[in-house]
């Protein structure tokens, strides 16, 4: 019995020492808290990085469709890379928005989602104790990665005062001969920022200069509501040294099919085909099919700018309004892209005597508002919270913020 079983742990093998020094994510664990908490349905939340329209119906109607008619054809195994057809199309895309032409053979790869682009894209530059450069704050899925392929993660801050915009003196700074890669997210998560074409075309010069590679993070590219992001590739010498994370999740509203891509020079995309073929495989079958649908056929022009943009647009114009209002004393920048709100408010947490991720827990305890601790996203992240704007409608967005003010000036 107990003895039987103390033995049986006891004399269990060893699990490997390098994912146990890995942090697990800490969006991942809330994602998991609301799951459980959806019973109870006064909580707002400004959690969670996910879409919150449904896609569109007629890409819906297809796939029942093609899976109803080809039922074996739909959920069969497919190639590494993914389907041509899709890869081709992806290239028509690529050069209606961005003027850059990619072969569909030989620079594009279809992967599942934009973490696994990341993971395949550190797996295929990164030897140990090298050393790649990220923002600060940034996304919180570059970190762990970095460090289970053996290298080492050296960080720029930026701050709320200037918008959250990088510097290139604050890059120069940290590059070193261990340098192998600049991670460069834009639009940002968590602070919306879209970065300038002066930085991008100063990074692109460094690293042609200190021989590293730019891993362009572009999930979000189709989310902006002004300017669109620079386009790495487009700018002198950057093509041979970029590899570019692409998502569907976020403009399709997808985030379940697990489906992105990938464009490279030839030589990278040929070892992140072979990483993936022991990580996944192929990619997702059904998704592949939605998505075909989806960019031959006009959808995603109407989509975006018809349902997608407007939506969110409104919600963001809308949630500065209520932080100005309600929270007078937050600082924050209103985002150029992205989902997020990146909201400095450490004058409310001095009177509170909380840090970050104390006040988001009593938060969701007191007021059942879900805000993700800035801490999670960097050091500079810390006394900061990301509320996201597109999960609730006005009504909630304005409720959510009203139960912040009391919360906060219970203590002022």
């Amino acid at each position: 019995g107990l003895v039987g079983s103390e033995m049986c742990i006891r004399d269990r093998p060893r699990l490997a020492s390098k994912p146990q020094t890995i942090t697990a994510s800490p969006i991942r664990r809330i994602a998991t808290l609301l799951d459980e908490a959806r019973r109870k349905s006064d909580i707002i939340s400004f959690g969670g990085g996910a879409p919150s329209l449904p896609p569109p119906q007629e890409v819906i109607d297809h796939l029942i469709n093609y899976i109803k008619s080809y039922p074996q054809k739909a959920v069969g195994y497919g190639a590494t890379r993914g389907m041509i057809e899709l890869r081709e199309l992806i290239a028509e895309d690529l050069k209606k928005y961005w003027n850059v032409s990619y072969d569909p053979k030989e620079e594009i790869m279809i992967v599942n989602g934009g973490t696994e682009g990341i993971y395949l894209a550190l797996g295929a530059i990164l030897e140990k104790d090298e050393e790649v450069i990220v923002l600060d704050p940034t996304y919180l899925g570059y970190h762990e990665p970095i460090k289970l392929f053996g290298g080492r993660v050296r960080t720029v801050p930026v701050s709320v005062e200037n918008g959250y915009q990088p510097k290139i003196e604050d890059v120069k700074k940290v590059i070193s001969p261990l340098t192998k890669a600049f991670i460069l997210l834009s639009p940002d998560n968590p602070t919306g920022r879209v970065v300038t074409e002066e930085f991008v075309r100063d990074l692109v010069d460094l690293a042609v200069e200190h021989d590293f590679w730019i891993i362009f993070d572009a999930v979000y590219k189709h989310i902006s509501y002004g300017r669109p992001t620079p386009w790495v590739d487009s700018f002198k010498g950057a093509r041979e040294r970029t590899i570019t994370i692409n998502s569907f999740s976020k403009e399709a509203s997808i985030p379940g099919f697990r489906l992105g891509y990938i464009t490279g020079p030839p030589e990278a995309i040929e070892v992140m085909e072979k990483l993936k073929q022991y990580v996944s495989l192929a990619p997702d079958t059904p998704g592949q099919i939605a998505m075909i649908k989806f960019l031959e056929s006009g959808i995603k022009d109407r989509y975006l700018n018809e349902i997608v943009l407007p939506t969110y647009k409104r919600r963001r114009d809308f949630m500065y309004k209520c932080i100005q209002e309600y929270l007078p004393e937050a600082k924050t920048s209103l985002p150029e892209g992205a989902f997020y709100f990146f909201v400095n408010l450490e004058e409310y947490l001095k009177a509170m005597e909380r840090d970050d991720e104390e006040f988001a827990n009593r938060l969701l305890y007191r007021k059942s508002v879900v805000v993700i601790p800035g801490k999670y996203f960097g050091e500079m992240g810390k006394g900061h919270v990301r509320m996201t704007f597109v999960s609730e409608p006005e009504e909630r967005i304005e409720e959510g913020l009203k139960r912040m003010n009391a919360y906060v000036y219970s203590y002022m």
